[in-house]
């Protein structure tokens, strides 16, 4: 047996969490009917990332969600107060959707209900309802919208479920919320979305992002803009430290003591900030929080489905929303300070078209997996108890939030 290189073992650097023993059941990843318990013990107890606050940032703006998971859709908008509120998209009348007129986003002053036009403010106050002398018992105080749990951290806002969660959202984000809390989110801007709606269990999606030991294989031609050295991959396979902060985690990726960069990855760097690896990289609040030498970027993972990745200059997000036990849909946006000038714009658009290629490379490998999981035949996964502890740790989560332990 290959002894490990000790320069290259992950570092834990918080309490280490505990984990089930054993292989990982296939079973969760494929069933049904575990996948509904999923829907009740998680993901209508959690709070869930819909969006940036900076996505709406007019009186009158709003967004609609479907959010799959929940059976509902939810609508978001900034009232006039500049408060941001978020409500069950259902007109209190007779049910009818009360943004179906108005497409999946926009601005407006009202939402009128394209049923029977009852009409409701940004806050959600039902103001006028048609012949309104045939409702003489009508309460419109009691006819308002029906309010989703809505709440923001570092402009990212978050709902619940629950009309009292069962957590305030700063402590559910606990130590990982305070590790990155420092970090320059509101300075930066969107540069791109990839989205995407995959045959694959929700699980089985986040297991292939955040963990490194594919890196090697998957990304050896892309990642970062070069070939890797085969000699080298055990640097890219392996994670620098990990962080865990129960449900929650974070991993610091290294970079490769050798590359061989393209010119076009050592120009994007001379130009401004770009994704391709850069040692000399300026480090920002809220980063490399266990001081890894060599290091590339980090890996946080807010329980149960939203990823926020923080590198040097730039920021992207994950988020992964199960529609059923087979098919998820998938976002991700890309983050970096506006341009201020052309070379930093063309160094934009090399992360974009980067990052790009290697969702191609990752996405690759989703339906393929989950097909073969469906199957049957194999009924455990082999996981390394370092190099993929992510991944133990997610389902040992998952485990216990469906088990009713957390």
């Amino acid at each position: 047996m290959n002894a490990i290189n000790p320069e290259l073992a992950t570092r834990i650097t918080t309490d280490a969490p505990t984990l089930i023993d054993g292989p990982i059941p296939v079973e969760p990843y494929a069933s049904a009917e575990f996948f509904e318990r999923e829907r009740e013990a998680i993901f209508k107890r959690a709070w869930l990332n819909l969006c940036r606050a900076d996505d709406l940032p007019n009186v009158g703006d709003f967004k609609v969600f479907e959010v799959e998971i929940w059976n509902a859709s939810v609508l978001l908008v900034r009232g006039r107060d500049g408060a941001l509120r978020a409500f069950h998209n259902i007109c209190t009348h007779r049910g009818n959707q009360i943004a179906a007129r108005y497409g999946c986003e926009g601005n407006t002053r009202t939402f009128v209900c394209g049923y029977h036009g009852w009409t409701f403010d940004l806050d959600g106050s039902l103001r006028t309802l048609p012949a309104d002398e045939y409702f003489p018992d009508i309460d419109k105080s009691r006819m308002a919208l029906m309010p989703v749990t809505c709440d923001t951290w570092n402009g990212f806002v978050f709902v619940n479920w629950n009309a009292q969660p069962q957590w305030p959202l700063a402590e559910f984000l606990g130590g990982l919320g305070q590790q990155i809390d420092g970090y320059p989110f509101d300075q930066m801007e969107r540069l791109a979305r990839y989205s995407a709606r995959v045959a694959v269990n929700w699980k089985t999606f986040i297991d292939a992002f955040h963990e490194t030991y594919h890196v090697g294989m998957v990304h050896a031609r892309s990642l970062p803009g070069c070939s890797i050295p085969i000699d080298l991959r055990e640097e890219f396979n392996t994670l620098a430290s990990a962080r865990f902060y129960p449900p929650h985690h974070s991993a610091s990726n290294r970079m490769a003591s050798r590359v061989d960069v393209t010119p076009v990855c050592g120009a994007a760097w001379q130009l401004g900030a770009s994704f391709a690896a850069n040692e000399q990289a300026p480090r920002l609040p809220g980063t490399n929080p266990s001081d890894d030498p060599r290091w590339y970027f980090d890996i946080n993972v807010f329980f149960p489905n939203f990823f926020v990745d923080v590198g040097p200059g730039w920021y992207f997000t994950y988020n992964f929303w199960p529609v059923s036990a087979d098919e998820t849909e998938w976002s991700m946006d890309i983050y970096q300070f506006a341009a201020a000038d052309v070379g930093q714009r063309i160094a934009q658009e090399h992360t974009k078209v980067l990052l790009r290629d290697l969702l191609y490379e990752d996405l690759s490998t989703m339906e393929t997996t989950h097909k073969a999981l469906k199957s049957g035949v194999l009924k455990h996964l082999t996981t390394s108890p370092m190099m993929e502890i992510a991944v133990r740790h997610q389902y040992s989560n998952v485990l216990r939030w469906v088990n009713g332990e957390a």
